[in-house]
């Protein structure tokens, strides 16, 4: 795991590097990739994806997308056409209630992971994380959860790249 080269000006945020959470669990970003991010807001959205990896937004992007979702559903619960699926809509409910937060970025691309998501993120001060690009977004990892996700996904990489690019 060696840091590698970023690329943000193309479109695609893509690169992996290698960083430590200091004992207050802040994060520093690639500086190029905290300019995107942070956008003119100076914030960003982190959301939880999976255990041992939590996205990093552009918060004006993440709103977006989130209040667009939100619109839909709740006109779908207001005609009545959830109401066969309430477990569903309360499912969704929770965890739109815990999987993202807004945080800034301050001087140096630095962010504070806040306690519910280093748990979900299973990281400890001074601990080491991998920030990966994953093309629309920032990922932070835990080595072993990448290690196991790349391993397990990448020898899909050939047939995926086909498949988006055809």
């Amino acid at each position: 795991m060696s840091d590698g080269a970023s690329s943000a000006s193309d479109g695609l945020l893509l690169g992996e590097w290698v960083r430590s959470l200091d004992e207050r669990f802040r994060l520093s970003l690639p500086p190029e990739w905290a300019e995107v991010l942070a956008g003119e807001t100076a914030q960003c959205a982190l959301a939880k994806e999976r255990p041992g990896c939590v996205s990093v937004w552009n918060s004006q992007q993440w709103q977006s997308w989130l209040a667009d979702g939100v619109q839909l559903v709740t006109g779908k619960i207001r005609s009545g056409r959830l109401s066969n699926r309430l477990e569903q809509v309360q499912m969704l409910g929770r965890l739109l209630s815990t999987r993202h937060r807004t945080v800034p970025i301050a001087g140096r691309g630095r962010l504070v992971i806040p306690e519910s998501f280093r748990d979900f993120l299973e990281v400890e001060p001074g601990g080491e994380v991998l920030v990966v690009g994953a093309a629309v977004c920032v990922e932070v990892w835990h080595p072993r959860r990448w290690s196991e996700h790349i391993g397990t996904n990448m020898p899909e990489f050939r047939q995926l790249f086909d498949q988006l690019a055809d």
